[in-house]
């Protein structure tokens, strides 16, 4: 009767957590909907439903497979994928939103769709194989929640996605100046915020029991103590660099304070996870200034910043442990680098494979009249829409 009953609770409990990261998803894809200018609002949306029914697919034909070292896994010949791999594939369908995000607002469907499905069944479950390797691990490396295998291997091939699609029409001057395309809905974006800072714990939580340990106190705490120390940080930040309270800056700083203690929830103090997530929310915005203006990577989203500079924070806050710092560190920048090298060559090759067969960006008019018209022949807000419909007949001629 005992073992029984023990299962259907851990039943119980793989479905809640994989029900939390999916709402996740969801509050990830309200904050892109309002990071998106409103003629593609419903473009970014669908995107966001597609995207996780594509990856959840893919991870269940061949992610699995990879990330269990079980080419009977694929297409679930065993008959194997469980619950705990329904969350596995809702935390690889978050980091497929990280590495196309960049694209938002001028690439085909061709780009988000097959990056998912490249992003969910090969680049993340091999970056997650190889973070919780025997050989990574035995050298000392950490990684609890992804902060490396899911935020900086995203962050990275997300860089590589904005530099091979460009940059929006209109978005960089001749002359080198920038211009600020904002989104249309800092609501919906502070709506996203606050799902994820509520489901980050279960993230958290369910990557702690994969590896077969407890959920400690601190795993569930720290979470919440680093977005907060991040987003205030974050504003003292903006406040005496600009002098003003930029929004999209403290919330990008926020969600960093959110990655970067997921390298080491379980393992830092409640002071250290407020030191790396204040460290976090000076590092973010900063990084999202310069990669804007100086360097030139236009990245509607918002969360290049944020998975790379959280990432790389997270797999390094291990070193905040008492114990064994130097040893440890060594191992996280192993790892780090690793991880990295994987992330961007598969990342690479694909998008160099995709330019060759495929045009990566939508025309300059559809992207002027927005995706919303361009691709749905819809709009989030038809009552405000000036831009008339196209007709099906007229495209068929």
């Amino acid at each position: 009767m005992g073992r029984p009953v023990q299962r259907r609770m851990d039943m119980h409990r793989w479905v809640m957590l994989s029900a939390a990261v999916l709402l996740l998803r969801g509050g990830l894809a309200m904050y892109l909907c309002g990071q998106s200018r409103s003629k593609n609002a419903l473009s970014t949306l669908f995107r966001a439903v597609a995207e996780t029914c594509v990856g959840i697919l893919a991870f269940w034909a061949i992610g699995g497979a990879v990330l269990g070292h079980s080419w009977h896994r694929l297409f679930d010949i065993d008959g194997r994928f469980d619950v705990p791999m329904i969350f596995c594939a809702a935390v690889s369908v978050i980091a497929a939103a990280i590495a196309v995000g960049p694209t938002l607002e001028r690439s085909r469907s061709i780009v988000w769709l097959a990056g998912t499905i490249v992003m969910t069944a090969v680049i993340t479950p091999l970056a997650w194989r190889l973070a919780w390797s025997h050989w990574l691990l035995g050298r000392g490396f950490v990684d609890v929640a992804g902060s490396s295998f899911v935020f900086w291997s995203a962050g990275l091939c997300g860089l590589i996605a904005a530099m091979a699609v460009g940059p929006r029409l209109g978005k960089y001057n001749r002359d080198g100046s920038t211009n600020i395309l904002p989104g249309h809905s800092g609501p919906l974006v502070s709506l996203g915020i606050f799902l994820m800072l509520a489901l980050w714990t279960p993230l958290i939580a369910g990557c702690i029991l994969l590896r077969g340990q407890w959920v400690s106190d601190s795993a569930a705490v720290n979470p919440v103590l680093a977005g907060a120390a991040a987003a205030i940080t974050a504003m003292l930040y903006c406040q005496f660099r600009y002098g003003k309270l930029d929004v999209s800056l403290v919330h990008a700083g926020l969600l960093g304070g959110l990655v970067c203690i997921s390298g080491a929830a379980d393992q830092l103090t409640s002071p250290s996870a407020v030191l790396a997530g204040a460290v976090a929310g000076v590092l973010v915005p900063w990084l999202a200034v310069s990669l804007d203006l100086y360097w030139k990577i236009d990245d509607p989203s918002g969360l290049l910043a944020v998975s790379l500079a959280g990432g790389l924070l997270g797999t390094l806050a291990t070193a905040l442990t008492p114990s064994e710092r130097l040893h440890r560190l060594g191992a996280q920048l192993v790892g780090l680098a690793l991880i990295g090298l994987l992330s961007v060559v598969l990342c690479a090759a694909f998008f160099l494979l995709l330019r060759m067969v495929r045009r990566l960006r939508c025309t300059e008019a559809d992207e002027y009249d927005g995706l919303d018209l361009a691709q749905h022949d819809l709009n989030a807000y038809p009552d405000f829409q000036q831009t008339m419909i196209k007709s099906y007949d007229l495209r068929e001629m």
